[in-house]
């Protein structure tokens, strides 16, 4: 039977004028163009796409998980929260950081209180003043709202501290994360008194410039503040001797300005052991060294500095383009601007997924309340489906030795 079998298959072969080893060549050839194809295909277009997909759903859920924090801090529903999301994106895929990242951002100008308005007028400055200074997003909208917040000044304002932080820390020996840390501590009483954070941010610049920084330049102007308000026995007597007043002839409160300059005039006159003494009464034995600092700072040093932050508009814009303007800052604008795209393919692919975690849930709920006879059949029945796909593995591997099988053929018929 065999025989007749394969007389009949030569016959064939014979009335197509190919031989066994010609189809079993072209059988072979065909099946690696497939195997090819195949690959490519894998290789080119279906692991990127999934690549794709899998970064795209990643990046949107961190991002959405990030607004409902935001949303439920701010209490934001409904259009004030897509406002957010919408400028959250915006600048996410227009500056160096990602829209996650200013999302984190307007996480903490919510837990400062600001409402969403607020928020949409100084996430731009926040984000510039991040850049220009190297810090955190969330490390800098920290120390913009807590210190806008006790200089009692709008969020609409945020881009001018931004500008006064960035100026100050261009142009003094501090950064913007020691600055954050001295406002910490003065800028409360320096807000209650009706201080302006320009001025403050001069001292601190100044008593940088002598080594004094981050938490310690922020005790001392406070303890100095605090004793010029209310003045001691000792304190009181130097400032009447040195003729300071944090008053003026009308009674009115002088800017913080005008008591350095009042402070630097009156120090320049004495020696540098009444310099000591003075300083030690009016600010006490700890916080001296960062009066001194001011009323001691060259007149040059502090024209300087305080034209730069006088005259600070647009400072950290600047300061940022700046830090950005090399191959690894356009890199870091590029990925921000790849995420941006990203979060436009989250849009879409967003419903099928929420379609396909639903019909996921009904299944398992559907799962869950059968009978546990159901269940273990189910199991089984799992187990041979997923048996199928190795098994067909083997027998694909069978299909393409059928070149090298229909090659012998001949020789089998003659042996």
């Amino acid at each position: 039977k065999a025989e007749q079998e394969l007389a009949k298959f030569e016959k064939q072969l014979r009335e197509t004028g190919l031989t066994a080893e010609q189809v079993g060549k072209k059988l072979k050839d065909a099946g690696q163009k497939m195997t090819d194809v195949g690959k490519n295909l894998t290789m080119k277009v279906t692991a990127p796409v999934l690549a794709i997909g899998a970064a795209a759903t990643k990046l949107g859920m961190d991002f959405e998980a990030a607004m409902s924090e935001v949303g439920a801090i701010s209490g934001a529903t409904g259009e004030e929260l897509e406002a957010l999301e919408a400028k959250a994106k915006e600048l996410g895929a227009t500056t160096k950081f990602s829209a996650t990242e200013a999302a984190e951002g307007l996480k903490y100008m919510a837990m400062a209180g600001w409402d969403v308005q607020q928020q949409l007028d100084g996430l731009p400055g926040v984000l510039s003043l991040a850049a220009a200074s190297g810090e955190s997003l969330g490390a800098v909208s920290d120390i913009v709202t807590d210190a806008m917040t006790a200089f009692g000044m709008e969020a609409a304002r945020a881009a001018e501290f931004a500008d006064i932080l960035a100026a100050a820390s261009s142009n003094s020996n501090t950064n913007v994360g020691m600055l954050g840390e001295s406002f910490k501590y003065v800028a409360p009483v320096a807000g209650a008194l009706g201080y302006e954070a320009k001025d403050v941010a001069i001292g601190l610049g100044l008593m940088a410039n002598a080594g004094i920084k981050a938490s310690q330049a922020g005790t001392a102007m406070r303890s100095t503040l605090t004793r010029l308000v209310k003045p001691t026995k000792e304190s009181g007597t130097a400032m009447d001797t040195l003729g300071i007043s944090i008053t003026d002839s009308e009674g009115k409160m002088k800017s913080f300005a005008q008591i350095m300059d009042d402070l630097r005039g009156a120090f320049q006159k004495l020696d540098p052991d009444q310099q000591a003494f003075y300083a030690a009464q009016i600010a006490g034995q700890q916080s001296m060294s960062g009066l001194l600092a001011i009323v001691n700072a060259s007149e040059a040093d502090y024209a300087k500095l305080s034209d730069a932050i006088n005259n600070s508009a647009g400072a950290a814009q600047k300061m940022a383009e700046t830090m950005q303007d090399n191959l690894s800052g356009r890199l870091t604008e590029l990925k921000s601007a790849l995420e941006g795209v990203a979060l436009q393919l989250y849009d879409h692919l967003q419903p099928a997924l929420e379609n396909l975690i639903e019909i996921v849930r009904k299944v398992v709920d559907w799962f869950a309340n059968l009978s546990p006879e159901t269940q273990k059949a189910i199991v089984i029945i799992a187990g041979l489906v997923a048996a199928i796909g190795p098994l067909l593995i083997v027998l694909g591997a069978m299909a393409s030795g059928l070149s090298a099988i229909i090659g012998i053929l001949p020789v089998l018929g003659t042996a």
